[in-house]
């Protein structure tokens, strides 16, 4: 049965070869649970360059807030698959009262910052019943003047994840500060620490559950973390099964890293295909 799916953050543009593409966890996510089949909604904001009737959005509900600057990353990936990121602008932050009312009561939100824009208040603004989401990666990033984005501690977890029900995290996200994920686990119901090819871990009531990823020739790692995050969200609000949430999970994000941006994120029909049960 089609859930409705809500993201709260960024659409942005990525730099690639052949100028800009559509990114962000906001898209991929949406675009991964209206791919699904489920009723995908976002709140976002973007400035006047950002193209708003981009085809590969239809179907996806948006409240576009206005802002100065379109957020722009320019991901640099080294041999072994390390990225550097250049923040080329930055959006504006989004805040409870940019969330209409009548989307409150979403059946799974998704808090999804990349540029550290989603404020700690919005936990706060959703009904008891809603599934909250989140990766930290937005609240992880900080960037100088040149605009080259480091690794920073985030200042509002403790405001934050009291209050959702999943966090899922890359081994990415922690390695600058490995301390940091043990914090975490005991602040959030449930942790998932992803980690590519090597599968994931969950961390839930002080047990770890290991998982395996789908074995697939890699072209593009961009958004399968999001593109994971969201169909474990999905499959978890319809099973209350972790085990089925993360092998469901891996599947379709199997597909994402198949191709480029978000050119591979899969149907339905073709994850139940590949689905191993």
């Amino acid at each position: 049965m089609p859930v409705t799916f809500l993201s709260v953050g960024h659409f942005c543009y990525d730099v690639s070869p052949n100028g800009y593409i559509l990114g962000g966890s906001a898209s991929y996510s949406t675009l991964t649970a209206r791919n699904l089949g489920h009723h995908a909604r976002a709140v976002t904001a973007v400035g006047a360059n950002f193209d708003r009737r981009n085809p590969l959005l239809d179907g996806i509900k948006t409240v576009y807030c206005e802002s100065p600057e379109t957020t722009i990353f320019d991901n640099q990936y080294d041999e072994k698959g390390h990225r550097q990121q250049f923040i080329l602008g930055a959006a504006k932050e989004l805040k409870g009262l940019d969330v209409p009312v009548e989307w409150q009561t979403s059946d799974i939100v998704y808090l999804c910052p990349i540029a550290d824009e989603v404020s700690a208040e919005l936990v706060h603004c959703f009904s008891k019943d809603t599934l909250i989401g989140a990766t930290p990666q937005g609240w992880l990033r900080q960037w100088d003047t040149s605009g080259k984005v480091e690794a920073k501690r985030w200042a509002t977890a403790a405001e934050i994840l009291p209050y959702i029900d999943v966090l899922v995290l890359s081994d990415e996200d922690v390695c600058t500060y490995p301390d940091e994920l043990e914090k975490y686990i005991q602040l959030a119901p449930i942790v998932v620490l992803t980690q590519g090819a090597k599968g994931a871990t969950l961390f839930q009531n002080g047990t770890q559950l290991a998982s395996a990823a789908y074995s697939v020739t890699e072209v593009d790692p961009t958004g399968a973390g999001d593109v994971f995050a969201t169909s474990f969200l999905i499959d978890y609000y319809q099973n209350r099964s972790v085990e089925k949430a993360l092998n469901f999970a891996h599947c379709v994000a199997s597909f994402a890293v198949e191709g480029i941006g978000t050119s591979c994120i899969p149907k339905l029909a073709q994850v139940m295909l590949r689905l191993k049960m």
